[in-house]
């Protein structure tokens, strides 16, 4: 994988250490499903393709990837005449969908899965998805073709209980409003710009009557995104087996007063703001913590209201690690499939480069950019060239994926995501109000709550 940004070996990034666009170089150029109660299928012995015409349906969200779809399903059905895909679409909270599909035994053979709230470990725990390993031993499948964060990510006791789907590294992209930067006469933050110069700006850019504010950031309150923020400071959530919760050392503590002292010392961002909101309407000079999808709202904001933008990578923490935790989204084969082999197939096409590209290329409105998890994928002149979005933006998207966080480290061992989170939502709310300070006695407290939830089974 050419690391470029991070390496130094591609001069033009380097040069800058960031991303810079305006409007006129725009213009030129953005719940956990319920188990199925039948009875499981496994693929241990993985069957051979039916001579017969099978439809396979792919259960999957309706607005985020439908660029793709068009796109993918009619070469796959002239290379598999026999086998009618059919994109089982649906909008709204595609999790909740998908525990109904299952329930009522109608889910798509493969299966559109999220890793939010642990839904594919989940699913495969209740036998409603089935594990791929006998099937990639069959095809010599080779999985290094994908991150292998992506690919770690989709395991449950060693066993491959999904593909990715598409992924990213997320908490690690800095946006900044360049116009605003201008006129204050301020140099944009760039590659060495450190997390107390970035502190230092904010203060120069904020007004006092709150209508703008230096950062768009707030200390996250799930588990994921703190995670990746956390690490800056080279703090975790958990320890490395993610049965110990670790919120009470020294580096932790580091991390939590860094907001901290944003929110209520310096005064230079609004915890309780709608942070990528508040960036787009032009009221704040940065935002961070976020990936680079965001290019995907913010790029029409910046045209239509007239500012510049600038992107560039989270500052370095004291030990020099930016942070970042792999987000990525799963495929997986459905146990109540009557075709399993087919289904196989089309799991294989939709997470294999070509379809990762597809993903990225993607410019409607309300589709999102991510591409397939793979490096041949982030690599590529359709990605690193996209239609909308300038290519030092795309860059800098390839190249955070070279800061190798994964994302298992995020989630608890026993996949009770969704009751971390409440524990950490209620804590990092009153740091937020300033109802309470992130002291030792404080996060200690935090600590215990959480590891009362790692000790429960799984």
């Amino acid at each position: 994988m050419k690391q470029g940004l991070l390496n130094g070996t591609r001069r033009s990034i380097l040069g800058m250490g960031t991303a810079a666009f305006g409007t006129g170089v725009l213009a030129a150029c953005g719940q956990q499903a319920a188990p199925s109660t039948g009875t499981t299928t496994t693929a241990s012995q993985p069957t051979a393709l039916a001579k017969k015409n099978v439809t396979v349906r792919v259960t999957a969200r309706q607005n985020p990837e439908q660029d793709m779809w068009p796109i993918r399903v009619p070469p796959f059905q002239e290379k598999y005449p026999n086998i009618k895909v059919e994109p089982d679409l649906h909008a709204g909270n595609i999790q909740e969908k998908t525990a109904a599909l299952i329930a009522s035994n109608t889910v798509g053979d493969v299966v559109h899965t999220h890793f939010s709230a642990a839904q594919p470990q989940n699913l495969y725990l209740g036998k409603s998805m089935i594990a791929l390993d006998a099937l990639i031993a069959k095809d010599k499948l080779d999985l290094k073709g994908w991150y292998p964060q992506a690919i770690d990510a989709g395991k449950v006791d060693g066993k491959v209980i999904a593909l990715p789907f598409k992924g990213k590294m997320a908490t690690v992209a800095l946006f900044y409003n360049l116009t605003m930067f201008e006129q204050a006469g301020i140099k944009p933050p760039d590659l060495n710009t450190t997390l107390e110069q970035l502190l230092e700006m904010a203060v120069k850019l904020t007004r006092p009557d709150g209508s703008q504010w230096g950062i768009a950031g707030t200390l996250p309150d799930n588990a994921r995104s703190l995670t990746g923020t956390l690490r800056r400071w080279n703090a975790n959530v958990y320890d490395g087996e993610q049965k110990k919760a670790t919120l009470d050392t020294p580096e932790a503590r580091t991390g939590f007063g860094w907001f901290y002292d944003a929110f209520h010392r310096r005064k230079v961002a609004d915890p309780v703001a709608n942070q990528p909101v508040l960036f787009r309407e032009g009221k704040a000079a940065m935002l961070i913590h976020e990936d680079f999808n965001q290019k995907t709202s913010i790029h029409p904001a910046a045209e239509s209201q007239g500012w510049k933008y600038g992107a560039t990578l989270i500052p370095k923490g004291p030990t020099g690690k930016r942070g970042g935790v792999w987000i990525p989204d799963a495929l997986q084969l459905s146990a109540q499939s009557a075709n399993q082999a087919e289904a196989w197939e089309a799991l294989k096409w939709f997470s294999n480069k070509e379809t990762g590209l597809a993903l990225g290329q993607q410019k409607s409105q309300g589709t999102s950019t991510t591409p397939g998890a793979r490096p041949d994928v982030y690599n590529d002149p359709g990605f690193l060239n996209h239609p909308v979005f300038p290519k030092l933006l795309q860059e800098l998207d390839r190249d955070s994926n070279a800061l190798g966080e994964n994302y298992q480290g995020s989630i608890p061992h026993n996949y009770k995501i969704t009751e971390v989170n409440a524990v950490l939502k209620k804590a990092v709310d009153q740091i937020r109000k300033n109802e309470a300070e992130p002291t030792p006695a404080f996060l200690k407290n935090l600590n215990d709550e959480v590891q009362n939830v790692l000790s429960l089974p799984r």
